[in-house]
């Protein structure tokens, strides 16, 4: 049985991501301009995330897995595998639901936001979310 397999997909790829959010309803496209990230079990996608520049800043979104595969640690691995390649904040917005999750993984609440993600946040604020980030020092032990 082989691993998952967690990488940076290249910008070519980028069909394949939205093939598979289009087969399993997730909100959101990828678009060749943003980081997309992966999770592989042999050869198939079974969840990714991208990560997009707002304005210089860099931002989590669409982070999906395979319902076949959740409660095995994917999602916190590809998180990760994403937060590791960063040299920037990350900052995200989260489902109520999920907020232990991102705690779990190094994310912590963030009450004040830059200007361009403050528009962002007020047009998605409707689906109950909240504001988080991540950098180097909320790193979990």
């Amino acid at each position: 049985m082989a691993a998952f397999r967690y990488c940076l997909l290249e910008p070519i790829k980028t069909p394949l991501v939205n093939k598979f959010y289009d087969k399993h309803n997730a909100r959101g496209r990828a678009t060749k301009a943003d980081q997309v990230w992966v999770a592989y079990k042999d050869s198939e996608i079974i969840a990714a995330c991208r990560v997009q520049d707002q304005s210089g800043l860099l931002f989590l979104s669409t982070l999906y897995v395979d319902e076949l595969w959740r409660g095995q640690r994917v999602a916190s691995q590809l998180l990760a595998a994403v937060t590791a390649r960063q040299k920037k904040v990350v900052f995200t917005f989260v489902y109520q639901n999920l907020i232990d999750f991102y705690l779990q993984n190094g994310f912590n609440y963030i009450l004040t936001l830059p200007n361009s993600l403050q528009s962002l946040f007020e047009l998605y604020a409707h689906r109950k979310i909240v504001a988080m980030h991540f950098t180097r020092d909320t790193v979990p032990s």
